[in-house]
């Protein structure tokens, strides 16, 4: 992510999500989710675990 050390955190969260979404959007949303939940440490933000319960 050129610029990434002179953005905010929402900017940098903005920019994966698009990445991860032309990356990886013919794979669905789970693996979306997957692809952004690895790098999320590139955002400065906190992750949620998966859920394995659904209602």
């Amino acid at each position: 992510m050129d610029g990434a050390e002179e953005a905010t955190n929402e900017e940098k969260l903005h920019g994966l999500i698009e990445q991860v979404e032309h990356d990886h959007g013919h794979e669905g949303a789970a693996s979306m989710a997957d692809h952004l939940r690895d790098r999320a440490a590139e955002t400065g933000v906190e992750t949620e675990e998966p859920s394995d319960h659904v209602e």
